[in-house]
């Protein structure tokens, strides 16, 4: 299998095999990041929902936890990615 240069840890590294369930931003991750950096978000994710107190049932804290993954996997933002 193909191996991914990822934005995060600058390596060669395993891909995420398993689905992510992002919609339109799956793609821009599994291009980007490894399968071992998407295992160090995971972790994050739970301390970031834990520490903001997210409600994950809010459109505004589903996008704290966006910007959040965003910035610790060090992905361009959406609207900063070239058309």
């Amino acid at each position: 299998m193909a191996q991914v240069q990822c934005v995060r840890c600058g390596n060669l590294g395993e891909p995420i095999t398993e689905p992510l369930y992002l919609g339109k931003l799956e793609t821009l991750v599994k291009g980007n990041i490894c399968a071992a950096c998407w295992g160090e978000w995971v972790k994050m994710r739970v301390m970031v929902i834990n520490e903001y107190q997210v409600n994950l049932g809010d459109e505004s804290g589903r996008a704290l936890v966006k910007e959040q993954m965003f910035s610790f996997l060090k992905l361009p933002k959406p609207e900063q990615q070239p058309q």
